[in-house]
């Protein structure tokens, strides 16, 4: 199941997009609907994460929204498509939430937290990143 949902995935984050190769470690397959909120372990419920979108993930399947103040629901990597609720900075180094549910996962899983954002200033550096596709 694993290799089906890195396949799936392209070896890469769900939320960031960061590529397994670029980080040199495992990604976590993770429940998108977590066990304990009543997610299941079947394939429809499993996506790749990186280690720190994946911990600071957590157990939420929701969060605020900053624009609105509203409860949002956060992005499913498996169902929604990335562009349609994120963009990246004119630099490459920050995600930008579109609509609630990108602005909601932005602040949720720390998209630009201070690991992630000089990461991605070496990787633009080096042609790498962001993502085109």
């Amino acid at each position: 199941m694993r290799r089906r949902v890195a396949e799936e995935a392209r070896h890469r984050c769900g939320y960031c997009l960061v590529l397994q190769t670029i980080i040199g470690m495992p990604l976590h397959v993770e429940h998108i609907i977590p066990l304990a909120a009543g997610g299941l372990t079947i394939l429809e419920n499993l996506w790749l994460a990186c280690p720190l979108c994946n911990g600071y993930k957590g157990i939420q399947i929701h969060a605020i929204d900053p624009e609105t103040g509203e409860q949002a629901p956060l992005f499913n990597p498996r169902t929604q498509n990335w562009r349609e609720h994120f963009a990246w900075s004119a630099d490459g180094t920050e995600i930008i939430g579109q609509t609630p549910v990108g602005r909601a996962t932005v602040v949720a899983l720390r998209l630009n937290n201070e690991y992630a954002v000089p990461s991605r200033r070496v990787w633009v550096a080096a042609g790498w990143h962001p993502p085109m596709d």
